[in-house]
């Protein structure tokens, strides 16, 4: 396969998973009531709700670049095939899906969903994943131009 090609798969495949992992920080912060919908559910709560979503706003940043550069470093090192950085990003990766999965049945569970609010944080959350697992698989990829 061209290495562009697989460069830009790779790619793909990073920012997916960063997105992932953002979404699967909104889910569980929401389940826990500090997502980033609190301010828009308690307006009149003031500075504690506040702090609660710009505490949500910044975790799932941070997940998803953490899961876009860690995603990105996995296939990086699965590409030059270094065995010891391969299996331990194979089985995060694998418990990041089963903690998503058991998050979404949690969330499941619960009947507070689907409102105008839900779904602005919903796409909030998305667009703020999808920006972050970017940056963080671009970083991951210019890191690995440097070795």
């Amino acid at each position: 396969m061209d290495s562009d090609v697989l460069r830009r798969l790779h790619y793909a495949a990073a920012i997916g998973c960063g997105v992932f992992a953002a979404l699967v920080v909104h889910i569980v912060l929401t389940v826990f009531g500090v997502g980033l919908d609190t301010v828009l559910r308690e307006a009149s709560r003031g500075s504690a709700s506040q702090l609660a979503s710009a505490m949500a706003w910044w975790a799932i940043g941070a997940a998803g670049f953490i899961g876009g550069w860690g995603t990105g470093a996995y296939l990086i090192a699965a590409a030059r095939e270094r065995e010891f950085v391969f299996r331990l990003a194979q089985r995060f990766l694998i418990a990041v899906v089963f903690a998503a999965a058991t998050a979404g049945g949690v969330m499941s569970k619960s009947g507070n969903l689907g409102g105008t609010i839900d779904v602005v944080a919903g796409l909030t959350a998305l667009g703020l994943g999808v920006v972050c697992a970017f940056c963080g698989a671009r970083l991951a990829y210019l890191n690995a131009e440097q070795v």
